[in-house]
């Protein structure tokens, strides 16, 4: 009798937890790179039914018939499949009747390769990991005796039509309370100052949130679709339990800003998007909960505690003060490495500090975070700027090894004729203008101030720097402000959260209009920008409808101040020309490579990560470029030295 993973329609919830237990069983953890994320089985989705495909290792299965270089075989009642055979023809693909085998691109990336389940054999395992990690029982194991039990329970269930059946399991745990969040401060209060829009959780709004978790598996579909894998059904338990203070330590040995993370993360594209309860009774909110978790423990007067690691010789420099070299500097440091980190401006974060308004990050959190990693013994050379008060070439020369991580402050323009025109303006230095008032600090020839109070606003673009560029310019009194986007409402990039505040706190929006000119009065100063409504056109080759201008629907819209906030792009380092560090035609920083670590140059002492490799990303992704970077050096560390005790 062969063996096989049965799947219980009825009692799937749709959590995923057996995709992730596949993939962590078969990698012996979390894969190093998202596009390892291979699951043998699958979970289809039909609007609100699910379930798990996987294969029903056939008696007499069509897939080993079909394979011309018998790569899938019978043993211990099981189809396997040989990898070193495999040719990736596809026969298999085919032929099997229940759409059970993947071709997947291999490791290498130089050919396909077959992929279904093994029933775990390959892996060290009471059971399947699947079958272990489901949490409705959905899914089994079915061998001779389980095929015994089903049929007696399907005689009965027919000798008994009318007799008492039990509530599915499935309905019972997704029977939850709905999702309340963040309460945040009226509209009408909030845009007459820069404090944070959202109030954090009390202990009573933490609970509630808390409970209203499932808990799918220890290792769930938000940790991995969280790019810092947080062991987030763990951390939403202990704070159930009120143990906020081991909640926070969990936190902390994944994640080195947490208390940010929590407030500017896109969690609903990520965590809080990937979470069972999302379509239902509204997913748990994760950020939320984060924020709480290390907010309330530093209240309590806890500080992160490591393990001590023996101090190593090697020293690193990290240049830029932004989340990957955070991330980077963290990590090194709970290692024992002796870190510098050096950054032009006065405070550490970088984008996080002046990028991001205060009114949806308090600065004091970064204060409070450079305190705590200060006192982990990272050193912070602020307002030292690389090229102009130290040389790149000084760094390399007296340290073991350098991070890039000086992110993307290049600004984009729209390409059209008199954008030096004053009042026409770039989003970052005008965000960075504004914060540096808040935060006290003096004006700076570099972000040069706009004052905006009584004027007319227009805000070019879509993103999220054009929604705080918005919210910026109502906060500083503007007579009206107007965000014109090329695209309808739904394509706009930016979080539907933010589009939403600044809706409610008086921005206008027009939607499928395309700049067409920039207007200017007898002084030369801006007094308007031409623009063309447009109509999506037909899908491209990437599937994304582009945006086709109607003729004759030309206008002109007024404008005092025109700020332009289409994203950032690598920017001018001259101090790296001659340092063997190579950029691509974008500017980008090259890494990795034949017989390169992921995060290494073209010079091998020099490591790079963040937005300055992969271009404007979000900081929690940079915090883990960071953190590889950081895996990457020490690799090489102990390389060398092995390579040392070798000679």
């Amino acid at each position: 009798m062969n063996r096989l993973i049965v799947a219980d329609s009825r009692e799937c919830i749709g959590c995923r937890a057996c995709e992730v237990a596949c993939v962590v069983a078969h990698n012996d953890g979390w894969p190093q790179q998202r596009s390892d994320f291979l699951p043998r089985i699958r979970v289809i989705f039909n609007g609100e039914h699910s379930s798990a495909v996987t294969c029903k290792h056939c008696l007499d299965a069509p897939c080993v018939k079909s394979c011309p270089v018998e790569a899938l075989h019978y043993d211990n009642d099981a189809i396997q499949l040989d990898s070193t055979r495999c040719i990736g023809c596809k026969s298999c693909l085919v032929a099997c009747p229940f759409g059970a085998i993947d071709i997947v691109v291999t490791a290498d990336e130089k050919g396909l390769l077959a992929q279904k389940c093994d029933l775990c054999q390959s892996v060290e395992s009471a059971q399947p990991a699947c079958v272990s990690h489901c949490p409705t029982q959905a899914l089994r194991i079915m061998d001779g005796n389980g095929l015994g039990k089903l049929r007696r329970a399907r005689q009965l269930q027919a000798a008994n039509p009318q007799g008492f059946m039990p509530e599915p399991q499935n309905k019972i745990i997704l029977r939850k309370p709905p999702r309340k969040g963040a309460e945040k401060r009226a509209a009408a209060e909030r845009k007459t100052h820069f404090d944070e829009i959202y109030h954090g959780l009390d202990e009573a709004q933490a609970s509630y949130e808390s409970e209203r978790c499932l808990y799918c598996a220890q290792k769930a579909w938000c940790n991995w679709t969280c790019p810092v894998h947080n062991a987030i059904p763990d951390l939403i338990r202990l704070v159930q339990q009120g143990r906020i203070k081991e909640a926070a330590q969990l936190s902390h040995q994944t994640s080195s800003l947490p208390e940010i993370c929590g407030r500017v993360c896109p969690q609903d594209r990520l965590c809080e998007g990937a979470c069972t309860l999302k379509n239902r009774s509204g997913a748990v909110t994760v950020g939320n909960i984060e924020r709480y978790i290390t907010d309330s423990a530093l209240k309590m007067g806890w500080r992160p505690s490591f393990v001590a690691a023996l101090p190593r010789r090697e020293r690193v420099a990290v240049i830029g003060a932004g989340p990957a070299g955070l991330g980077c500097a963290d990590f090194l440091a709970r290692e024992g490495v002796k870190v510098d980190v050096f950054d032009r401006h006065p405070e550490i974060g970088g984008l996080l500090t002046f990028g991001i308004p205060p009114f949806k990050l308090d600065k004091s959190l970064l204060s409070q975070r450079r305190e705590i990693f200060s006192e982990m013994g990272i050193q912070f050379h602020l307002n030292c700027e690389i090229g102009r008060d130290k040389s790149f070439h000084q760094l390399t020369e007296e340290y073991d090894a350098v991070f890039l991580a000086m992110g993307t402050y290049g600004l984009m323009t729209a390409g059209l004729e008199h954008e030096d025109a004053p009042g026409v303006i770039q989003a970052l230095p005008f965000l960075i203008a504004n914060t540096r008032r808040v935060m006290g600090l003096e004006d700076s020839s570099d972000y040069p101030w706009t004052e905006l109070k009584g004027k007319q606003v227009v805000v070019l673009g879509g993103g999220d720097t054009a929604m705080d560029c918005l919210r910026t310019s109502v906060r500083r009194e503007a007579a009206s402000v107007t965000c014109a986007y090329r695209r309808d409402e739904a394509s706009m990039p930016g979080s539907r959260k933010e589009v939403t505040n600044a809706r409610e706190e008086g921005v206008e929006f027009l939607f499928n209009v395309q700049p067409q000119y920039i207007a200017r009065d007898a002084r030369g100063q801006v007094s308007g920008i031409g623009l063309i409504r447009t109509e999506m056109g037909a899908a491209g080759p990437d599937g994304r409808r582009r945006p086709q201008p109607i003729a004759g629907s030309e206008f002109e819209l007024p404008a005092d101040v025109l700020i332009m906030a289409f994203g950032f792009r690598p920017h001018a380092m001259p101090w790296l020309q001659g340092s063997g560090v190579r950029r691509d035609d974008d500017g980008l920083i090259i890494t990795g490579g034949t017989r390169r670590l992921a995060t290494q140059t073209t010079r091998d002492n020099v490591f790079a990560g963040g937005d300055a490799v992969h271009g404007a990303d979000l900081v929690v992704t940079a915090m883990a470029a960071g953190h590889q970077a950081a895996r990457d050096m020490l690799a090489m560390f102990e390389r060398n030295a092995a390579s040392q005790l070798a000679v």
